[in-house]
């Protein structure tokens, strides 16, 4: 089963198996815990309560040890099957859902990313087979056994068809996408279809939902509202991601920049600079750079602590050029560039800005966190009040935390410029 990366943040990494750290997240002990009192329930149910506590606390455990392996094995098949695509696996994690594989980036081809898909659930369903069939051969040997391969052998049955399910982010839904992107060409077709079936499974499962609870089947109506709601949650979290990947690979920087440096000549006296409000109180330049010309030629910017470094009775008698740089030393970006390649850069820079060149090299305009973040927002159709966007902008972030730098990351993973 897929899952978020985040997960990966909170869990603990118990073992490396073949290089790839297994991690377990805290949510899988509510798991162990479920599984282990269920299992010893009914087992003392089966023999009428003459078995030990002690007894029916073993044979839970060991179930839930056998359930435990049984997600893992489905997880290092994507893995290994991942690693065989020539893709690097950054660690396992097993949560309160099932397991994610996480994988440095996605497969190139619509072959193996199905192959990689696939794989999990088709050892969950083998080891459901294998148990089934181990628990019968037992039934009239090993009554207690037996029951216990049938348990595992059902959870499985039902990992392995529930991940089978065509919805994003189930292995199903991934499966669905990589065969229409290999009948289309395309894989942003496959990922519009996946959710388009994933929304539909959301819709059905809310009808459903809805007709069980006029039925009088309570349990089973909130079970079918929980599903529905967490696909259709997280379809719509995806189909967002879509439309920014598809914003940050399409809009190019001269459409969001802006003008946050001045223009100075390049012999003016350093008092020139009391005049503005680049300097924090700790007079260390925060918003606008300040660069340099002479006669029309760009020549180099200033962004040293100058007043600090010169006494007051000196700033008439100091020039600006002496304490030049070469313009060509900050970080810059082509008007024509994507943005998704600007946010990379971007995220490589101390101050989190770009300086924005004209075709012929020229400075027209600079580029940030929040001149990205706020067209972004722009383009799927949410426009942030001032006061949100002066908040980003003095902390140097995206506006609602967005995380663009993540998703710009995908895109190159994911070769989005090949579609």
């Amino acid at each position: 089963m897929r899952a978020w990366r985040t997960l990966s943040l909170g869990s603990w990494e118990v073992m490396k198996i073949k290089g790839i750290p297994l991690r377990i997240h805290p949510s899988w002990l509510l798991v162990l815990i479920y599984f282990t009192l269920s299992a010893r329930d009914q087992f003392e149910t089966l023999l009428s309560g003459q078995a030990s506590v002690w007894n029916g606390f073993l044979v839970g455990l060991f179930t839930s040890i056998l359930l435990f392996f049984s997600v893992l094995l489905h997880e290092l098949a994507h893995s290994f099957v991942a690693i065989g695509e020539g893709l690097k696996v950054r660690d396992i994690t097993l949560f309160f859902l099932g397991g994610m594989a996480n994988l440095e980036k996605e497969c190139k081809t619509s072959k193996g990313s199905f192959k990689i898909a696939i794989s999990g659930p088709i050892v969950s369903l083998l080891l459901a087979f294998l148990m089934i069939l181990l628990s019968n051969n037992l039934s009239g040997s090993n009554f207690i056994i037996s029951n216990l391969f049938k348990q595992v052998g059902s959870l499985n049955l039902l990992i392995g068809l529930f991940n089978l399910l065509p919805i994003i982010p189930l292995d199903g839904g991934v499966i669905l996408k990589s065969l229409i992107w290999h009948f289309t060409g395309s894989r942003r077709a496959g990922i519009k279809v996946a959710l388009a079936s994933a929304r539909l499974f959301s819709f059905l499962s809310l009808f459903v939902g809805i007709f069980s609870l006029l039925s009088g089947s309570f349990y089973i109506a909130i079970c079918l509202f929980i599903i529905g709601l967490f696909i259709f949650t997280s379809t719509k979290s995806q189909s967002q991601i879509v439309k920014i990947q598809k914003i940050l690979y399409e809009v190019n920087v001269n459409q969001v920049c802006s003008r946050s440096y001045r223009v100075l000549e390049d012999d003016l006296p350093v008092k020139v600079l009391s005049k503005y409000n680049s300097f924090t109180k700790d007079n260390i330049f925060s918003e606008e750079w300040i660069l340099l010309c002479r006669e029309g030629r760009w020549v180099g910017y200033v962004n040293e602590k100058i007043l600090n470094n010169i006494s007051v009775q000196n700033w008439d008698k100091k020039f600006l050029y002496e304490f030049s740089f070469p313009i060509n030393e900050l970080p810059s970006t082509s008007e024509k560039e994507s943005l998704m390649k600007a946010i990379i850069k971007i995220e490589k820079t101390r101050d989190g800005r770009l300086l924005v060149l004209s075709a012929s090299g020229l400075p027209v305009g600079t580029l940030d966190r929040v001149d990205i973040g706020k067209a972004v927002l722009e383009k799927i159709g949410i426009n942030l009040p001032d006061k949100l966007i002066n908040i980003a902008r003095k902390e140097n972030i995206y506006p609602l935390g967005l995380n663009l730098f993540n998703i710009a990351q995908s895109i190159v993973a994911s070769d989005f410029e090949e579609d």
